[in-house]
Parts: C-alpha cells; sequence; structure tokens
C-alpha cells in the first residue's frame, strides 16, 4: 500500500480480514478500494472499522471521503463531523468539510 501498489494490498487485507477482522485492516482495505477509485465498494469495510474500533476518526474520515466522491454531501458532512468530535485537531477532515462546503455552493 505505501509503494502505491492498490491490488496487491487489497488483496493482502482481504486474506487477512478473512483470518481475523481487525478494524485497522478493514480501515486499510477500504482506503485502498478508495484510492483505486471504488467508493462504494470501499463503504462496506470503512463501516465495519468504524464498528470495531474505539476511536475510529480516521474510518470515518475515509467513509466521509467516499461519500464525498459520491456525492452525497450530507452523509459526507455528517461522518466528517462525526471524525472530528473525536479528534478536533485533524487537518485532513477540516480541508475535507471546506472542499464539501466549496463545491455544494457551486451547485446551483
Amino acid at each position: 500500500m505505501a509503494a502505491g501498489n492498490y491490488a496487491n494490498a487489497i488483496e493482502h487485507f482481504q486474506r487477512s480480514v478473512q483470518h481475523y477482522p481487525h478494524f485497522k485492516t478493514l480501515e486499510l482495505l477500504g482506503e485502498s478500494i478508495l484510492a483505486v477509485g471504488n467508493p462504494l465498494a470501499s463503504m462496506v469495510p470503512l463501516a465495519a472499522a468504524v464498528g470495531l474500533g474505539t476511536r475510529p476518526f480516521r474510518a470515518l474520515f475515509l467513509l466521509s471521503k467516499a461519500f464525498s466522491q459520491l456525492r452525497d454531501e450530507t452523509n459526507a458532512l455528517k461522518y466528517r463531523d462525526n471524525a472530528l468530535a473525536m479528534a478536533p485537531d485533524f487537518k485532513s477532515a477540516r480541508e475535507l468539510r471546506d472542499q464539501i462546503i466549496r463545491r455544494v455552493d457551486k451547485v446551483p
């Protein structure tokens, strides 16, 4: 994943989840799927990561990004707000909100 080989990362994380569904593995799986341009498919592992994590602010942020890519600004902002409630200094989440707001403001 760090090398940008998301196809191999996805396969690796899927195998890992079959052995033990850990929240971080699911988060990384969802992030990898999101990185290859499939926000809809990323939602299930990201939602599972949120459910299994104790402070899943990063998974919430990634879920927000997935909704944003699908142009569902209502849910994108909701999950982004949830991420910021857990981690108020999460810079990427604050920046995503600004991007969503700018995009919404351009819609007639």
